[in-house]
């Protein structure tokens, strides 16, 4: 990561910033339509999509007996049960910052590297892992959570298995072999992940209730075609290209991009502990780049 590479680069940003806007857009289509099937619908818009993208650019092609592993994990652990479990931990636990929880992937993320797969973890990358996680945490506030309540508890453990399910698809992605290109499985990867979404909607809710007006099919628009087909797709090309501790940490800047949009254009103010808690991640950032930077890398 020496030299740096400024396709991966802006992939990345493109990432953080839609799904960091992505968190106001959901809040404005959850006001029209129930969670289980908003999620469902920008799941057939994303997959849609990136099936159209492939087809106009002549890419489209019938999954082989090979590419199957990647389709299967990707498809399930970090689409449908990444938010299965997620929409169950949400479901038992007061509304706010406790969803950050489903971002803990560094907790996984740092140990397996090192233990598993021998990526060189410098001085710079344990500080930044350090100063991330610590962000995160005051992100979350913890201590202001009643964990004596066994729905709370049940909720935080449903919402760390999501972001462990996010980890090992992460580290799949990096390590397997890859016989066709993201863009090329990407399409399969989200029908399998659709699948499962809809029929749970399905049997959850068989009775839809929906308000279609302009804000609902522009949300609908932008976290079907941007946050779930492109960002999908985007996530597993850097995921491939840069080391999973680099990712896991950068993708931190979600709720930091989302919290600074949030503040600007909904009103939310932002107390001292998250200015700080900010500052940490990005610190944190900072000094896994560094490590990066200065140091050779086997991976």
């Amino acid at each position: 990561m020496g030299n740096i590479n400024f396709r991966i680069l802006g992939l990345f940003i493109f990432i953080v910033i839609s799904w960091g806007m992505a968190w106001p857009i959901n809040k404005i289509g959850l006001t029209y339509m129930s969670p289980t099937w908003y999620t469902a619908t920008r799941l057939i818009v994303g997959t849609a999509t990136m099936m159209l993208i492939v087809i106009a650019m002549g890419k489209f092609s019938l999954p082989q007996r090979k590419d199957y592993p990647l389709i299967l994990i990707i498809g399930l652990l970090q689409i449908s049960i990444y938010i299965l479990l997620t929409n169950f931990g949400l479901a038992y636990l007061p509304a706010g910052r406790s969803s950050l929880l489903a971002y803990t992937t560094p907790l996984w993320v740092m140990p397996a590297t090192t233990l598993f797969f021998n990526e060189k973890v410098g001085t710079f990358r344990w500080i930044g892992f350090a100063l991330g996680i610590s962000g995160l945490v005051i992100l979350l506030s913890p201590w202001e959570m009643n964990w004596t309540n066994t729905k709370v508890l049940f909720g935080a453990a449903m919402l760390l298995l999501a972001s462990l399910c996010w980890a090992i698809s992460m580290l799949c992605a990096r390590y397997m072999q890859w016989s066709k290109s993201p863009l090329e499985l990407i399409p399969w990867q989200l029908l399998i992940g659709t699948i499962p979404i809809l029929a749970f909607a399905w049997l959850h809710e068989p009775f839809i209730s929906v308000h279609w007006n302009t804000s609902l099919i522009l949300s609908l628009v932008y976290t079907g075609i941007l946050v779930t087909g492109l960002s999908y797709w985007s996530g597993l090309v850097v995921n491939k290209e840069l080391p999973t501790i680099v990712i896991s940490l950068g993708f931190l800047l979600v709720p930091v991009v989302s919290l600074i949009i949030s503040s600007a254009y909904m009103h939310e103010t932002i107390s001292l502990p998250t200015i700080a808690a900010m500052i940490l991640i990005i610190s944190g950032i900072c000094c896994v780049v560094a490590n990066d930077q200065t140091q050779p890398q086997s991976d």
